[in-house]
């Protein structure tokens, strides 16, 4: 349990342990609960990472970890790109039913975090309790964490001549096998997590991608 206090103000909040169930990713970067401070939703800053939200009003307000935490893009909702997602609409069919509703989602809400694959947009309350790790902390852990590591896929090919799948993977064994004793590796090709693929000649002093 971690306990916090928003600028301003003496009343404590109580940051509960982030979940371990497979729904919950990690913090990034060796990032903690430790790094965390409270803010409201309508201070926080691009860049911070959202961690948990808390329950808005008077005494307890319970953690709502968020599941990714992500990197904060706030904005108002008026200036949110979305193309119409499911808290956006909401709001659509709240200020339809009042035009004078309008103004006041400018000043009451504000959008975290804009909708991407099928997630909606994060809008809250712009006065609700926010869990966040500064974006100078978040920048100066990913670079003391290093270049992320990634999956690549590493294959080779060749071609030959056989009469049989079987004898073809056998035939290509023997000359990987064959790249151990002459010295000579073959030239590969990796590809990345986003389809980009480079190709590698181990003896040649650069790489063409």
């Amino acid at each position: 349990m971690n306990w916090l206090t928003l600028p301003g103000t003496s009343e404590p909040l109580a940051l509960s342990d982030r979940p371990t169930d497979d729904d919950f990713s990690p913090l990034p970067h060796g990032l903690t609960l430790d790094d965390v401070v409270a803010v409201r939703a309508l201070g926080v800053k691009p860049g911070d990472l959202v961690v948990a939200l808390f329950d808005d009003g008077t005494g307890l307000h319970p953690t709502e970890h968020a599941p990714g935490p992500y990197l904060a893009d706030p904005h108002t909702v008026c200036e949110c790109p979305c193309d119409g997602c499911a808290e956006c609409d909401v709001l659509d069919s709240w200020t339809s039913a009042g035009h004078g509703r309008v103004a006041d989602i400018g000043w009451r809400y504000v959008c975290l975090a804009p909708a991407e694959d099928d997630d909606p947009c994060v809008v809250v309350l712009s006065n609700r309790p926010v869990a966040v790790i500064p974006a100078d902390v978040v920048a100066a852990a990913e670079a003391a964490a290093g270049p992320p590591v990634r999956t690549y896929r590493v294959t080779w090919s060749a071609d030959f001549e056989a009469s049989s799948p079987q004898e073809a993977a056998r035939l290509a064994h023997e000359q990987l096998k064959s790249y151990a004793t002459d010295g000579w590796p073959p030239v590969l090709e990796v590809t990345d997590e986003d389809g980009q693929m480079t190709v590698i000649d181990l003896n040649a002093k650069g790489a063409k991608g």
